[in-house]
C-alpha cells in the first residue's frame, strides 16, 4: 500500500458515499424497504444472533419481539458523525439496513502491487471486506471480456450489429433490453466500439452468441477469472458473480501487454536489523491472454467509454484529462454499481451497493455505475493529479496504436439500414 494513495482512496469514498446515501434515501422516500414491516425486515430480525439465542431459550415470539423493541442507549453510524440515541435492537437493525456500502482497489498493472484498498465504508460498524470476501454480479464490466473474445475470434471492430431487441426462444422467451425509455430504432446498427462505449445490452448478447459461450468462458479464464461462470447468454450482461480482486486482476491485462498480473499486498517483511522474514515470490510470467492488436483495440474502445460513452462524466463533471480507458457496470434491478478505470500505470475499480442484495437502488439514474461507483475513482484521481509525487502515474499515456489498429477502427460508429434493406429485409425478432 502507498500511504498517500490509501488516504486519497478513503477520502474519495467518504466524500462520495455521504452524498450518494442522501440520493439513495431520497429516491425511496417513505417507501423505503427498511421502513416497512415486510418479509425482508422479518427475515433480517430472525437472522439476528439475539433472536436465535432467545428462541433457543423457548421464549415466545411476542416475548422476543418485546425484548428486541426495548430501547437502550445505542451508538449508531451516521455520515454526520456517530450518534448515541435511545433505540431498540430493531431500530438499530432498520437504521443499519439503509446504508450503502462500497469497495475500492487500485493496482499497479505491471506488477500486481496493490496501492490502495478500501474494503467498506466503516469497519467498526460494517465488518466485511467487499474487495476480497464479497462476490456480486459484475454487470457490464464483464462486456470487455466478451468483446475481447470477439476480436480474438476474428470479428472486426467495425462489424455492425443491429441495436433492436431480439427474443431468444431457446432461452424461454428471454428478451434482453437496453437502458432508457426511448424506443429502439429497429433499423439502427452500431459498430462494436460504439456498442461497448454505450454499453448496449442487446448487442453484447448477440456478440456472445456469435463467438460462443464456451469461447467467452475460456477467454475469461485466460484473464485470471477462476470463479464458476454461468453458461447462459445473460453472461454477456454480467450475471456472473465475482470478487473485486478477481475482476481487477482480469483488467490488469489491458495495461500489461496482454499479461495478467496477480494482485499482492506485501513485498517483504524485515525485522529491526533488516533481516528478511518474508518476501513476496516473484510473479511468474503468465501466458499472454490475448494479442497485442486486440489489446490496443480494446484500450481504444474503452477510451471511447470515457470520452463519449457511459463514463463521459469523468471529463464533463470531474474535469479529468488523464489518459484513461474504462467501463461502467450496473446489475439487474440496480442492485450493484461498478466502475473500472484503466491507465498505463494504475488500474482502479470501485463497487457500490447494499450489503443485503435484496435492496437495490430505487431507479437507474441513481443506481447506474456512472453515478454510484464512478465518482469514487474520479475523486481519487483528482487528488492524485494535485500531488506532484504521482505525476509519473497521472501523466502517463498509452502508446499510439499501430497503423493496423487505426485502420481497423476507422469507420462510422453507427449506420441505418438503407431504404431497400428496410423495405425488403424481414424483421427477425426471434433467435
Amino acid at each position: 500500500l502507498d500511504l498517500n494513495m490509501q488516504r486519497y482512496a478513503e477520502k474519495a469514498m467518504q466524500e462520495h458515499m455521504k452524498s450518494l446515501q442522501l440520493q439513495f434515501e431520497k429516491g425511496y422516500g417513505n417507501n423505503a424497504p427498511w421502513l416497512k414491516k415486510n418479509a425482508l425486515t422479518e427475515s433480517r430480525i430472525k437472522s439476528l444472533k439475539l433472536y436465535k439465542t432467545l428462541k433457543k431459550k423457548k421464549w415466545s415470539e411476542q416475548q422476543i419481539l418485546d425484548s428486541l423493541n426495548t430501547k437502550h442507549k445505542l451508538n449508531l453510524f451516521s455520515w454526520e458523525g456517530d450518534q448515541i440515541i435511545e433505540a431498540s435492537v430493531i431500530d438499530s437493525l432498520r437504521h443499519t439496513m439503509k446504508f450503502l456500502n462500497a469497495g475500492f482497489v487500485a493496482v499497479d498493472p505491471n506488477t500486481g502491487a496493490i496501492k490502495a484498498y478500501v474494503g467498506g465504508i466503516d469497519f467498526e460498524y460494517f465488518k466485511y471486506d467487499h474487495v476480497s470476501a464479497s462476490k456480486r454480479q459484475v454487470g457490464s464490466t464483464f462486456k470487455p471480456i466478451v468483446y475481447t473474445t470477439a476480436l480474438e475470434k476474428g470479428i472486426e471492430p467495425c462489424s455492425y450489429y443491429p441495436v433492436k431487441e431480439v427474443t431468444y426462444t431457446n432461452q424461454k422467451g428471454w428478451t434482453p433490453t437496453n437502458g432508457g425509455t426511448e424506443e429502439t430504432d429497429r433499423h439502427l446498427n452500431y459498430s462494436i466500439e460504439k456498442a461497448l462505449s454505450e454499453s448496449v445490452n442487446t448487442i453484447a448478447v448477440k456478440v456472445l452468441e456469435d463467438v460462443g459461450i464456451d469461447a467467452v468462458i475460456e477467454q475469461a479464464e485466460k484473464m485470471g477469472i477462476t470463479s464458476s461462470l454461468p453458461k447462459v447468454p445473460s453472461l454477456a450482461l454480467g450475471t456472473a458473480e465475482l470478487s473485486m480482486i478477481e475482476l481487477i486482476e482480469a483488467y490488469t491485462s489491458f495495461a500489461n501487454e496482454g499479461r495478467v498480473s496477480k494482485p499482492f499486498y506485501i513485498t517483504k517483511i524485515t525485522d529491526k536489523s533488516g533481516t528478511v522474514l518474508y518476501e513476496s515470490p516473484k510473479a511468474l510470467d503468465m501466458d499472454v491472454a490475448f494479442s497485442e492488436e486486440t489489446r490496443q483495440m480494446m484500450i481504444e474502445m474503452m477510451k471511447s467509454t470515457i470520452n463519449t460513452g457511459t463514463a463521459q462524466r469523468m471529463r464533463s463533471r470531474y474535469g479529468l484529462n488523464n489518459d484513461i480507458a474504462g467501463k461502467t457496470g450496473t446489475t439487474q434491478n440496480n442492485k450493484d454499481g461498478w466502475f473500472v478505470g484503466i491507465s498505463p500505470k494504475l488500474v482502479m475499480l470501485s463497487w457500490v451497493g447494499n450489503d443485503d442484495h435484496r435492496i437495490g437502488f430505487s431507479n437507474t439514474s441513481i443506481g447506474q455505475g456512472a453515478n454510484s461507483a464512478l465518482p469514487i475513482v474520479a475523486l481519487f484521481l483528482k487528488q492524485m493529479n494535485r500531488d506532484q509525487k504521482f505525476k509519473a502515474i497521472t501523466s502517463a499515456i498509452f502508446e499510439t496504436p499501430s497503423e493496423t489498429v487505426k485502420e481497423a477502427l476507422a469507420c462510422e460508429q453507427e449506420k441505418r439500414d438503407g431504404f431497400l434493406k428496410r423495405l425488403f429485409k424481414k424483421d427477425k425478432k426471434e433467435r
